[in-house]
């Protein structure tokens, strides 16, 4: 601890022990008399004084403390200013009943290494000002370099920061506040110290234009850059309502909160779109670590609600509405205390956020947290760590996580562990959007777990999938031909079932994909759900969470789902909040090799066996010859378990995407068949998918009939200028597609940007069809085509699975 801090901390009760103060000082007016303190009086022309201490200076309206002491300031002055002299500790500055405005700089000074205590009087009500014509550093209490300034008692001290800040400490300054009313009006920052600053208590009221509390070393001086200061907020107690145009509370280096109540709102809170990008209006922010282990907060912000390097929240009650994050860490995010058993604390309620709980690494312990979330409840990513990395983890080991999503509810761009705990999970039903996505391993090894979307890939507990789930290893997206596992759905007299036309799960062609929005890349490296952007012709999903698709199950929003065991025992109950077309769930009752039942609003939809996850990872966890297999060898080994994909082969990164994604499925569960030619009808069902369209089947080509599994999606393509026919009144759906075919469909689905290339190396350029050459320029130009060799383009080659992978890969991130 610095030794400063402990001066500051003993200050008062050295002044009441040497009789500088009677023990009733901040009691009544009447206790300060000339035997134990200087009275000093201020009108708008002159200064009185009498009392015990001499250390003081008058000159006109301005007084300077030189010596230690304790000075009782009263009176009203439009223009003076009281100033504790350099290197002068020892002082208390009393207000009792003190206006005070400065014209030219602030109206209260500690100059460099000073230290003072200021304690507003018991009942007294106090100001400060500074005003338009300053022209000095622009605060209404000014702490410069080295100083320190306590801020005590039981009255109330109002700051006015009329031209900038409300109360500023510099460089290696010290400000700590307790137990007084400080009300801060600011056109800048209210309450701000480049070193450390600290709230104890009190009632902490602040309106900014800039940051509300603030700790930010000013670096950026390229004369004397500050490169001691800590840039550090440590709130203990205290009532504290913050109204601040940027950050509720700013700390450059750790922001600590143990305790107090809080009310923030940054920049007119969630509903307020930021017209600046480059603005910060985050509610409680940090550069380095932001830790909460107490405290009752409501905050309201137009960007992230808690943002920091590592954000740790180990206790408290956080009601949190923002307009991006809710909460987000640039790296680790950690929930709850590790090893506890509490579901209450702390406990979390987002009511409005983009992305609840975003981090590079998100752990849960324990904890009661509700998220609502437009796209990703819990999202592990980081976009300076790219699409896909080894630190991407969401590890959920207890607490109580209740989640709904307008995109992916668990949504990790590598692992998922679940351990312990309780996790209810709701996202889109919209093919690639579910209510859990991973890109690397799903490990179940205990809790509760009631969801929809991908199923676990290893652990040690059971789990049941009923409906279009996608197994692990992403080989049967939802609507694919794998989909579910184990699922019995009951025929009615009629012979058919609840979302189905005979009984059965949809079920396109083996190579039929089950997709829908691809990821965008945006700032945070999230899973945004929303594609690029058309210039004409809507689909309703422009920037917002993807249509949800009719669920094979019945189940829509309010549909009651309840998981029975084989002796019709209840195991768990839950209300839909919207479509599902799988049920995932798993809990200690569920034994493998047991049966279970799904049942919506009291009918059965489906039965499955309980089986463990042990199939390989979607992010091809197995490395280059492990298990014995030789890469492409058709041994066990191969990227995604397609035992016709090997680790090395150059498409094996792009297979792992879009098969981990839902883009596209396996020709079977063993084989990708890379090399086979993709059908126009194909594509076409690709992005359509992708879309999260809807449609009637009818279709104005007579060579597709209503009754195809892609007649929906030609029909959908072609009235969007997608694609078009092969001749008068045909489409030809099984004629293998271009290589110039696929670019073109992917440049129109992207809304024909205005972007082009130089062909000029390619020899063959000159093939390209004219429908198709500006399509063609912007795929070459973003990277997403490429020449088969340095001088041939291939335009009229027809694509294969691979290259269509490869193509999607990178035109889904754009």
């Amino acid at each position: 601890m610095k030794m400063k801090k402990k001066l500051l901390a003993a200050l008062l009760a050295s002044a009441l022990a040497a009789g500088m103060l009677p023990t009733s000082a901040c009691a009544v007016s009447s206790a300060y008399t000339s035997s134990n303190a200087t009275l000093i009086s201020f009108t708008d022309s002159a200064v009185t004084a009498d009392g015990k201490y001499s250390g003081y200076e008058i000159e006109g309206t301005d007084v300077s403390i030189t010596a230690a002491g304790t000075y009782v300031f009263s009176g009203d002055c439009d223009d003076g200013s009281i100033t504790v002299k350099k290197g002068v500790t020892g002082v208390t500055l009393v207000l009792n009943g003190l206006t005070l405005t400065n014209a030219d700089s602030a109206a209260i000074t500690l100059n460099k290494t000073a230290e003072a205590a200021l304690i507003a009087a018991a009942g007294s009500e106090n100001t400060v000002a500074d005003t338009a014509g300053a022209n000095d550093e622009n605060a209404a209490v000014k702490v410069k370099s080295g100083a320190s300034l306590s801020l005590s008692g039981t009255g109330t001290l109002t700051a006015c920061g009329n031209v900038k800040n409300g109360i500023k400490g510099a460089s290696d300054a010290v400000i700590t506040v307790d137990e007084m009313t400080l009300n801060i009006e600011a056109a800048d920052d209210g309450l701000s110290c480049d070193d450390e600053l600290t709230i104890k208590g009190g009632r902490v009221n602040i309106t900014a234009g800039g940051d509300a509390v603030k700790a930010s070393p000013d670096t950026d001086d390229t004369e004397n850059p500050d490169t001691t200061s800590l840039g550090s907020v440590t709130i203990s107690g205290g009532t504290i309502t913050l109204e601040a145009a940027e950050d509720g509370i700013q700390a450059d280096g750790d922001l600590t909160i143990s305790g107090g109540t809080f009310a923030v709102t940054a920049n007119g809170g969630h509903t307020t779109a930021i017209s600046d990008e480059d603005a910060s209006c985050k509610g409680l922010k940090a550069g380095k670590t932001l830790t909460v282990s107490g405290g009752t907060f409501t905050v309201d912000s137009a960007d992230d609600a808690l943002h920091a390097n590592d954000v740790t929240v180990s206790g408290g009650t956080l009601t949190l509405a923002s307009g991006d994050d809710a909460v987000h860490a640039d790296n680790d995010l950690v929930v709850g205390v590790q090893g506890s058993s509490s579901t209450s604390n702390p406990k979390i309620s987002i009511t409005a956020s983009c992305e609840g709980l975003e981090g590079t690494t998100v752990s849960v312990y324990s904890g009661d947290i509700d998220v609502v979330a437009s796209d990703d409840g819990v999202n592990a990513a980081n976009s300076e760590l790219g699409e896909h990395s080894d630190k991407f983890a969401i590890n959920i080991a207890g607490g109580d996580l209740y989640i709904d999503a307008g995109s992916d509810g668990l949504d990790s761009n590598n692992d998922i562990s679940i351990t312990g705990g309780r996790v209810e999970v709701y996202g889109a039903d919209a093919m690639m959007d579910a209510a859990i996505d991973y890109d690397g391993t799903f490990t179940l090894s205990g809790g509760t777990l009631f969801g929809a979307g991908m199923e676990p890939g290893a652990g040690t507990q059971a789990y049941i999938a009923v409906g279009e789930t996608s197994p692990s290893g992403g080989q049967g997206g939802p609507g694919g031909p794998n989909g579910g596992q184990g699922m019995t759905p009951p025929n009615d007299a009629g012979g058919t079932a609840a979302g189905t036309a005979n009984g059965n799960p949809r079920t396109p062609p083996a190579n039929a994909d089950g997709s829908t929005t691809p990821p965008s890349g945006d700032q945070n490296g999230q899973q945004s759900g929303a594609r690029p952007e058309k210039t004409s012709g809507g689909n309703g999903q422009q920037g917002g969470k993807p249509t949800n698709r009719e669920s094979v199950l019945g189940i829509e929003k309010g549909s009651v789902i309840t998981v029975q065991d084989a002796d019709g025992r209840t195991l768990y109950t839950a209300t839909a909040l919207g479509s599902m077309s799988s049920v995932i769930f798993s809990s200690s009752d569920i034994k493998e090799g047991e049966t279970y039942t799904v049942l919506v609003d009291g009918a059965s939809v489906g039965t499955a066996t309980a089986k463990l996850g042990t199939s390989s990872s979607s992010s091809g966890s197995l490395g280059p010859n492990q298990n014995g297999g030789q890469p492409g060898s058709g041994q066990q080994g191969g990227v995604s378990g397609f035992q016709d994909v090997g680790q090395n082969d150059w498409f094996a990164s792009a297979v792992r995407y879009v098969t981990g994604k839902s883009l596209m499925n396996g020709k079977s569960t063993t084989a990708f068949s890379p090399n086979e030619n993709m059908s126009r009808a194909m594509l076409a069902t690709v992005l359509y998918r992708m879309s999260g369209e809807t449609a009637e089947a009818g279709s104005s080509f007579g060579d597709v009939s209503s009754s195809a599994y892609y007649a929906a999606a030609v029909n959908w393509a072609s009235s969007k200028g997608i694609v078009n026919g092969t001749d008068s009144g045909t489409f030809s759906p099984d004629l293998s597609i271009t290589r110039g075919q696929l670019a073109a469909m992917l440049y129109r689905y992207a809304g024909e940007p205005s972007v082009s290339a130089d062909l000029s190396a390619y020899t063959d350029a000159v093939s390209i069809s004219p429908y198709a050459e500006k399509a063609v320029e912007w795929c070459v130009a973003k990277g997403i085509l490429s020449g088969k060799s340095a001088t041939r383009l291939a335009p009229q080659d027809t694509a294969t699975r691979a290259e269509c992978a490869a193509m999607l890969q990178r035109f889904a991130v754009l």
